[in-house]
């Protein structure tokens, strides 16, 4: 589960607004690059709020929303060892959004910008690298499954289109954070992970890129993936590219011109424990977006918890 607040100033695109939410709601209670073990399973399940009351225009000024930003977001995932080295996963978003595009429907019709719904559903693979890196690298493969999408309404949840992309996870390796030093740093007090993923969006919708790299400090022993508890620090940017369709107005005042690319970039502080024995494992977060174009100035906030278990 997530929680998260953010702000914004300004005009911005469906696509900063629907892809800052869902990067809120998509985090799992974990870290590593998210390969289970043969025949192991694991659900999780995360929560977000997201609060803003500014966003950065096209020339990125700080401008104020017509609306204040008052989201709530919740992703429901399971991932399944298929073998040592392919590890298959789902997940789906569903929320409620206060403030999202407003437009006219008709003459002197306004179209709200609540709504409240499914999201998209993601199925994807992830499969270990070969050689030596088969704890520390993973690359992901998967499609977007559009569900619940009303072209009528602008502010759905999701994209409403079908959507495939790719991504690479890179850790550092788990089986050496107890032993070994590396470069004057104690192995067993620091770690890192970081990542890309590309989504391209059919039928004219923005793709988006995501990338993250973070910075890991353990409190307790641990392997930061399912043992121990450690801190973590995240530095987060997304970019939304202008392809027409999702790419509309988000507010009735906004101008023509803004409406282009988006890009956002955020740092993340997280807080992750595993109960011992149990196979459960939670986590805590808040960060703050940094600057961006067409995006929110955002806050936010989340929890999040996952169980793993074997056939």
């Amino acid at each position: 589960m997530r929680l998260v607040i953010v702000n914004n100033r300004k005009p911005m695109t469906i696509v900063a607004a629907l892809f800052t939410a869902m990067l809120v709601m998509s985090g799992k209670a974990e870290a590593g690059v998210g390969m289970l073990e043969q025949g192991e399973s694991m659900v999780s399940t995360n929560l977000s709020y997201t609060a803003a009351n500014k966003h950065w225009d096209v020339s990125r000024n700080v401008i104020t929303n017509i609306c204040k930003i008052r989201n709530i977001g919740a992703t429901l995932g399971y991932e399944y060892g298929w073998s040592y080295f392919h590890t298959v996963y789902a997940n789906l978003g569903m929320g409620h959004r206060r403030c999202g595009q407003v437009g006219l429907r008709g003459p002197g019709v306004q179209v709200s910008g609540r709504n409240t719904g499914l999201g998209d559903v993601e199925l994807g693979v992830r499969t270990r690298f070969s050689g030596n890196y088969l704890d520390s690298a993973a690359w992901e493969a998967f499609m977007i499954i559009p569900t619940g999408y009303d072209n009528g309404n602008p502010s759905a949840i999701g994209k409403g289109t079908l959507g495939a992309g790719l991504g690479v996870l890179l850790s550092s390796d788990p089986t050496h954070n107890f032993p070994f030093r590396t470069w004057g740093v104690n192995s067993r007090k620091w770690g890192w992970k970081a990542g890309s993923k590309f989504t391209y969006f059919f039928s004219g919708k923005g793709n988006t890129l995501r990338s993250d790299v973070t910075i890991q400090y353990a409190l307790t022993e641990t392997d930061f993936v399912r043992t121990g508890d450690f801190f973590s620090l995240s530095l987060i940017n997304s970019i939304g590219f202008a392809r027409g369709g999702v790419q509309n107005q988000v507010f009735v005042n906004q101008a023509p011109a803004a409406m282009t690319s988006s890009d956002q970039t955020s740092i993340q502080l997280s807080y992750s424990h595993s109960f011992m024995g149990t196979g459960w494992s939670a986590n805590a977060l808040i960060g703050k977006a940094l600057f961006g174009r067409n995006a929110p100035v955002s806050w936010f906030a989340g929890i999040g918890a996952s169980y793993r278990w074997r056939d």
